[in-house]
């Protein structure tokens, strides 16, 4: 996914991350400040307009094993791209610390370092945030520190805010310069922390109210609308186009047959054919009604009452139907049925239900006791379901199916070329790599897509070359794909726990005990020490690291498929008392906050 399109997708996610840039002895107190005054007023105003506020500071916990492995600059990186378009910058008189050595790996991806080798890490932030990417600068600010500011610092720590040498100096010159020549917003010689903290506290407000002006949250069907857009853009990257079915569904929107069902084993690639036959179709076919909802992509997605008002508002609103959505269920039932026909008597309606499986078991939910019997010709309704009560129901109605294969060996083939290839990698060029992804796409459960990437994923972050076998062949293994999770696990806790021993059980133990998943901030809170929360610098690794398996949905940090889930309960919580600890502790700290 583009820097823009990461941008666009915090945005339709009402989510605002701000990265901090600055060196690190001389500009405790400013981070101070900062964390404990200024940033809490803008998650409060943000919490108002019911947008999510994340600040990103990662020069806290960073560790000696983080700096001699060459992973603090990998991280930095990344969490701007998170991050965008919002950075601030701070500047004193110290240049920063200038990484010995950048990892080669981490040159080929990002090629501009090259021209960048001896330059501090501050500096290469501030490059890589706004510099060379001036048109996502419309929500950076720096702020340069009054020279005059040693004479109040105590003689034993005057080192700390003096520049490092007289070639950092120059370097440090050099860097505000290009600074305040680039047409960036810069503020100038803040004497104290506390004038620092509200020039942030202004400047940050105007960019919230630039972004989501004062006013009411935005309505929930708003709000349920951009998180299901989020999924299915999710969805679409590397994916390996399946024709064949694509015609199904081309044939099905066309014609008048009832509900169409979309089957197959659960990792298949349901929810990725179709979000990208969704957004394909919706971009030929611009003046069709087409509605995704897919199930456990939002909060509140998987509660069926939840999910019929979310439909019936948006008929209301395309259609301007003005029909009541009532709150008692037998109602609700009746209301959604009338609700179909009154919308397809108004025009054509393309209705996406995928993961019926995912339906919380209230209300008979599961059991489609929701769903009409009949449908509407007008409205061409497309679902998706596993095995269990909601297929059951389907099977009943006998409604025409078709299911989802796991890839043939080509598709598998290019799935690996494909993946790889957006970070500029492969098994190798030469017979030895050819024979590695032969070996790869001929095992059995490499068909499926949920597999092969968790795979891939793992071998592009190995490092050690020389034992790519050796660590395809332990992947491999792994015959199901919660084993495979399990072996990521371990890998996480060998490369992400450091001195934090533990981080990686009790963070995924945790989010298994969520419900809906939580605020990142309150994680962080729960996985501190001493009544301070945990690092972000000993957070950051493990998040970007799990990127793929984690989603955040309306601010909640939650498990993406219950591959995880599984695994991680298997691993980590395997008996009722483990789970029942998990629990209490949530519980504990959900009681902590609301004192």
């Amino acid at each position: 996914m583009s820097e823009e399109q990461k941008a666009a997708q915090a945005h339709r996610q009402r989510l605002i991350r701000v990265f901090v840039s600055s060196t690190f002895r001389d500009m405790q107190e400013e981070r101070e400040e900062l964390v404990k005054h200024v940033f809490p007023q803008l998650r409060k105003l943000c919490e108002e307009r019911g947008v999510t506020f994340v600040d990103v500071d990662l020069r806290w916990g960073v560790t000696n094993e983080q700096v001699a492995e060459g992973q603090v600059l990998p991280i930095c990186l990344a969490e701007i791209e998170n991050c965008r378009p919002f950075f601030i910058g701070l500047l004193g008189e110290r240049y920063g610390w200038v990484p010995q050595h950048i990892p080669q790996e981490l040159i080929k991806q990002h090629k501009w370092l090259e021209e960048h080798l001896e330059k501090s890490v501050t500096e290469l932030e501030i490059i890589y945030g706004v510099l060379d990417n001036l048109e996502m600068a419309n929500r950076a600010c720096f702020y340069f520190r009054d020279p005059k500011y040693i004479e109040s610092v105590p003689d034993d720590r005057k080192a700390d805010f003096t520049a490092e040498s007289a070639e950092g100096a120059e370097k440090l010159q050099e860097l505000k310069e290009r600074i305040r020549q680039s047409g960036l917003a810069v503020r100038e010689n803040y004497p104290d922390p506390k004038t620092l903290g509200e020039w942030v506290l202004k400047d940050l407000t105007v960019a919230i109210n630039q972004v989501y002006p004062p006013g009411p949250p935005p309505e929930p069907l708003d709000r349920d609308a951009a998180e299901h857009e989020a999924f299915a853009e999710s969805r679409a990257r590397v994916y390996i186009p399946r024709q064949k079915y694509f015609d199904l569904l081309d044939k099905h929107v066309q014609g008048d047959d009832p509900p169409l069902v979309v089957l197959g084993e659960s990792g298949v690639g349901k929810s990725a054919l179709l979000a990208n036959w969704a957004l394909r179709h919706r971009a030929s076919h611009p003046d069709d009604f087409l509605l995704m909802h897919f199930i456990g992509a939002s909060s509140y997605s998987a509660d069926w009452a939840a999910m019929l008002r979310r439909i019936m508002g948006e008929f209301n609103r395309r259609f301007e139907m003005g029909q009541e959505i009532p709150d008692d269920p037998d109602e609700l039932r009746m209301a959604f049925a009338n609700s179909l026909h009154m919308a397809s008597a108004r025009g054509r309606v393309i209705l996406i239900l995928d993961g019926l499986n995912q339906l919380e078991d209230r209300d008979q939910a599961p059991d489609l006791v929701w769903l009409p019997a009949q449908i509407p010709p007008n409205v061409r309704l497309i679902l998706s379901t596993l095995p269990g009560r909601a297929l059951e129901n389907l099977e009943k109605r006998g409604w025409p199916m078709f299911s989802v294969d796991r890839l043939g060996m080509d598709e598998r083939r290019e799935l690996i070329d494909e993946y790889l290839g957006q970070y500029r990698k492969a098994l190798g060029r030469d017979a030895g790599g050819r024979e590695r992804a032969e070996r790869i796409a001929s095992t059995e459960q490499s068909a499926n897509p949920l597999y092969l990437r968790a795979l891939l994923e793992e071998l592009r972050v190995f490092g050690v070359h020389e034992q790519l076998d050796e660590r395809i062949d332990y992947y491999l293994e792994a015959r199901t794909i919660p084993d495979l999770y399990e072996r990521i696990l371990e890998r996480y806790e060998e490369d992400y726990e450091g001195k934090r021993r533990g981080l990686v059980r009790e963070a995924m133990a945790l989010l298994w005990a969520s419900r809906r998943g939580l605020l990142e901030s309150e994680l962080l809170e729960m996985l501190g020490g001493g009544g301070d929360p945990l690092p972000r610098a000993q957070w950051s690794p493990l998040h970007l690291a799990a990127d793929q398996s984690l989603v955040t949905r309306c601010g909640l940090i939650g498990f993406f498929h219950d591959y995880l889930r599984e695994a991680v309960q298997h691993k980590y919580l395997p008996t009722e008392e483990d789970q029942h600890k998990a629990h209490i502790q949530l519980a504990d700290q959900h009681v902590q906050d609301s004192v």
